[in-house]
């Protein structure tokens, strides 16, 4: 009996406690989920299909309790900009998420109506554990961004933020703005309201961030924006960003790290980005800038250049690890087709951020800066690294016919700097081919070094040249027009001359691939991959902390192929 009643006792104070903690909203119950129809009535509860919600303004002045999810009904459009804060989510955790998303069939439309310079479709601040899922968010009206993530609130980091399986468009800074603040997706660890709050495990994943057409204004993708170093723990991967045709006067890139710190972004389909650009200093496909531990792998960038032609302006280019960027790796990546170089190594120093130790391997460029926009297939500037770079592993090819362009000669391979100075130490560029089919208006290909102010200090070795009636090496105060004369002049050891006999060169092309499959871009372009006889095979030399795997994913012996087919 007293085990009974003893039995009775515990169960009634159980139930106590969960009814107390459903009236105060901090049980961990099952989530509830809030549901928004167009037939729907706000006098309604919210809490089925058949008693939805009606407006956007109902969500945003609702209280929900931790864990809830708002689902819009799929295949309709609601008019509006969302809010959440601590003040309609009160409570809310990466392990009790807060969740935004459609149901029934196909993805709810949200269609914003907001304006300003600060404006957005969906604002999340401060609301860790927040996550937007199967939604698509439009431009409405002249919304500078779709998708808001930040923390103007607290000087603790929101946590668990995640945008995935959405198609968010043609979102941009409004036309007049001062501001830079603009683009599909937002993350803001910079102040706006005085409060630079910190933002952890952030997660963009699977989505779909683009314009209307090539020469739309809108743009970026996403725009990483941190003070400091504050945006930490960040994924971007599986994203398919185009279309963004950005400002005449823009910086910044598709895909923008800004204050990142810890961060990888990989499997991302990026093309067709910058056709509106006059500027220098953008468009980019990927760009870091003051971040620290970034990881850029498995992208593919194409097509970022001015449409319909050149006319002025610079950059354009694939991947760039620009200012103040730090303890970084560019690996397993595919760039072609773009009007600048495949890869920029933008070495200066930012917010007191010295840049380096950053390192590109086992990458492949195709055809990249066809403008001669940059100069080179591969950048170093403006100037000599304070931090080792290390370039090793990887393949340029380029055919392009530049006799017209508006720049004169035709891009190197590799071009450095606008000033003299000596690399830091243990900067390498090793076991890289560079083909050099292009054509200047010179009747010469493109030169396979461009150092015009003598930079020094860096370790050359075992890199594979080739091209017909080349520009030859230019290294300070002398062009050595002959592999004969880059040889004798001592500068590299273990070069070698000869057609890398690829198996089938300039006919990569764009890949077939599904970023949100988590696999790819390779096996593709096989097109670079070494046919028997090369003189690549077996002609490189090793490199310590080598990431253990070339672009096909082969493992690299300890005598590596030279080429972004290391194995």
């Amino acid at each position: 009996m007293r085990a009974r009643i003893c039995a009775a006792v515990v169960a009634q104070a159980m139930l106590g406690l969960l009814l107390a903690g459903a009236a105060t909203g901090t049980a961990h119950a099952a989530a509830t989920t809030y549901y928004v129809s167009p037939t729907g009535s706000d006098g309604n509860t919210g809490l089925s299909p058949d008693q939805a919600w009606k407006s956007t303004g109902k969500v945003n002045g609702f209280t929900f309790p931790q864990g809830s999810v708002v689902s819009f009904q799929g295949g309709q459009t609601f008019t509006g900009c969302l809010v959440f804060n601590s003040t309609n989510v009160p409570a809310s955790s990466a392990s009790t998420p807060f969740k935004v998303t459609s149901y029934g069939t196909g993805q709810a439309t949200l269609k914003s109506s907001c304006t300003g310079d600060y404006s957005a479709a969906v604002t999340a601040d401060n609301v860790s554990g927040f996550q937007l899922v199967n939604m698509k968010v439009v431009n409405g009206t002249t919304t500078a961004a779709g998708v808001l993530l930040q923390n103007q609130t607290s000087s603790a980091a929101a946590k668990g933020l995640k945008v995935t399986g959405s198609d968010i468009s043609g979102f941009t800074t409004p036309s007049g703005s001062s501001s830079t603040f603009g683009g599909q997706i937002m993350v803001l660890g910079y102040a706006v309201n005085a409060n630079s709050g910190p933002l952890d495990d952030v997660q963009i994943l699977n989505n779909k961030l683009h314009g209307a057409a090539v020469t739309s204004n809108a743009g970026p993708g996403i725009y990483g924006w941190g003070s400091g170093t504050n945006i930490t723990n960040v994924r971007v991967a599986g994203n398919t960003v185009y279309n963004l045709g950005m400002a005449a006067q823009s910086t910044g890139a598709a895909l923008t790290g800004n204050g990142w710190d810890g961060a990888v972004i990989e499997r991302n389909l990026v093309h067709d980005i910058g056709a509106n650009v006059t500027s220098c200093g953008g468009a980019s496909g990927i760009m870091t800038y003051t971040s620290n531990d970034v990881t850029i792998r498995h992208n593919e960038v194409y097509k970022v250049q001015p449409v319909p032609a050149y006319t002025a302006g610079c950059d354009w280019d694939g991947i760039d690890l620009d200012g103040g960027t730090t303890n970084s790796v560019v690996e397993y990546n595919y760039t072609h087709d773009n009007a600048g170089s495949g890869y920029l190594a933008y070495t200066s120093t930012a917010s007191s951020m010295v840049w380096g130790p950053n390192t590109y391997r086992y990458n492949i460029s195709e055809n990249d800066d066809w403008a001669n926009a940059q100069g080179g297939l591969f950048d170093v500037v403006p100037s000599a690294p304070k931090k080792a770079l290390s370039i090793y592993g990887n393949t340029f090819f380029t055919n392009k016919d530049q006799t017209a362009n508006k720049k004169a000669g035709a891009s190197a391979c590799f071009l450095f700097g606008y000033a003299s100075g000596t690399w830091a130490s243990g900067s390498q560029i090793k076991d890289n081919i560079c083909h050099m089919a292009n054509k200047g208006p010179y009747g010469k290909t493109g030169q396979l070094y461009y150092n015009p102010n003598g930079q020094t200090g860096m370790t050359l070795s075992n890199n594979l040249y080739y091209g017909t009636n080349t520009g030859g090496w230019r290294w300070g105060g002398t062009t050595h027009a002959d592999f004969a004369a880059w040889k004798a002049a001592g500068l590299e050891t273990g070069s070698v001359w000869g057609d890398p006999l690829f198996t089938s060169p300039g006919a990569g092309g764009t890949c077939s691939w599904s970023p949100a499959s988590g696999t790819g871009p390779q096996p593709c372009p096989q097109a670079y991959t070494l046919k028997s006889g090369s003189p690549a095979l077996k002609a490189g030399t090793a490199v310590p902390g080598n990431g253990g795997a070339d672009y096909y994913g082969t493992a690299v012996p300890s005598t590596p192929n030279i080429g972004a087919d290391a194995g």
